[in-house]
């Protein structure tokens, strides 16, 4: 049975590709991963579980963008889950847009090429911490 502490990883992503890899990086880690597709599913989550990691990608049909920054200051105001590591990826030939993430509160912005490759790394620091 989960409980409230039960830890996940948070992900918001759109991109099929991109969510299969993160699915069985997390599936190989034996991490629990809460794909978020609406602010309702990510407050949800907020209050059910304890995040490790919140992995965001800044092109999302919904939640990119601005949104993406109003997420990750939700989460770093809730008590439960300001210590999670907050990770987003968008294109690099859009400098301003990973610029306005950093200063929205991500811990870690990178471009798409990169995320790519570091991807599994993020994942299985999450899941030591978990």
């Amino acid at each position: 049975m989960m409980t409230e502490d039960t830890k996940r990883i948070f992900v918001v992503c759109s991109d099929l590709m991109f969510s299969a890899g993160i699915r069985e990086v997390g599936i190989s880690q034996g991490v629990s991963l809460e794909f978020i597709n609406s602010e309702e599913k990510f407050d949800e989550a907020l209050e059910k579980f304890r995040a490790s990691l919140f992995m965001s990608d800044l092109h999302h049909h919904k939640l990119g963008g601005e949104t993406a920054g109003e997420l990750v200051k939700k989460l770093k105001a809730s008590q439960k889950n300001k210590e999670a590591l907050t990770i987003a990826w968008g294109k690099h030939t859009e400098p301003e847009l990973l610029k306005s993430a950093v200063q929205a509160g991500f811990d870690k912005v990178v471009p798409r090429s990169l995320f790519v490759k570091e991807m599994p790394e993020f994942i299985r620091q999450a899941a030591s911490r978990i």
